[in-house]
């Protein structure tokens, strides 16, 4: 099945740094769709996985594959992504002159806070070409690390970056979504029937090709269909 030719063109969701959510029931189903986003019309992309120890994925999960490349996929676990609030803190009391400009020490504060893994995916991007996406899945197993508080400064400074974000999210939909530019909740039963899956737009970025309230079928949505007809 071919995308409609009224779908959304494939490159528009991550054409500027931005931040997404993916929030759904299905975890496999998830990775997939995130997937199709990050790596539609060749983009380039990083993803991490946040594992528990002992984890077996299912066969139908995209992360059972060998689709995404080994230098380009990382798997955590939820501690290692706490942030450093301490090392804000320092750079605020002495790292930096005084006489910086106050949004220039609020950056380079909150990118001192991020987790180190984090610092480090940043620090090895190109710093050329369209915004590297920055995958993050099954994020729900850090949700008690996370305060609702500090979900927007992490994001904000990802994205500050020059990278996009993208979450996905196999749980109850947390207030902390609301930090993100484009919150997107998919319906769906399983990978094999992705086509009928559709994504409903919660929020959008106002100057993004999404519009709150947006239900897409995910076999006429270009972003997706364009990659998943390729591999499933």
């Amino acid at each position: 099945m071919s995308p409609s030719p009224t779908a959304r063109g494939p490159s528009d969701v991550f054409a500027r740094p931005t931040s997404a959510i993916l929030c759904g029931a299905n975890r496999s189903l998830l990775n997939w769709v995130a997937y199709g986003l990050a790596a539609s019309e060749g983009r380039e992309f990083v993803w991490t996985n946040v594992e528990l120890d002992g984890e077996v994925m299912e066969d139908s999960d995209l992360l059972s594959k060998d689709l995404i490349p080994r230098d380009r996929f990382l798997t955590v676990r939820p501690n290692t992504l706490v942030r450093d609030e301490f090392a804000g803190n320092v750079a605020l009391g002495g790292l930096v002159r005084t006489d910086e400009p106050t949004e220039a020490i609020r950056r380079f504060a909150d990118f001192l806070r991020l987790p180190l893994h984090t610092q480090a995916v940043i620090s090895r991007l190109p710093r050329t070409g369209p915004p590297v996406v920055l995958v993050l899945s099954n994020v729900q197993r850090m949700a008690a690390l996370y305060p609702t508080e500090a979900v927007a400064p992490t994001v904000r400074s990802i994205v500050e970056s020059g990278a996009s974000l993208l979450l996905t999210w196999a749980d109850a939909p947390s207030k902390g979504r609301f930090a993100f530019e484009n919150v997107l909740h998919l319906r769906g039963s399983e990978p094999s029937a992705w086509r009928e899956a559709v994504l409903r737009v919660e929020q959008a970025s106002p100057d993004g090709p999404l519009r709150a309230g947006d239900e897409l079928c995910l076999g006429d949505f270009a972003p997706v269909a364009s990659t998943l007809t390729k591999v499933l």
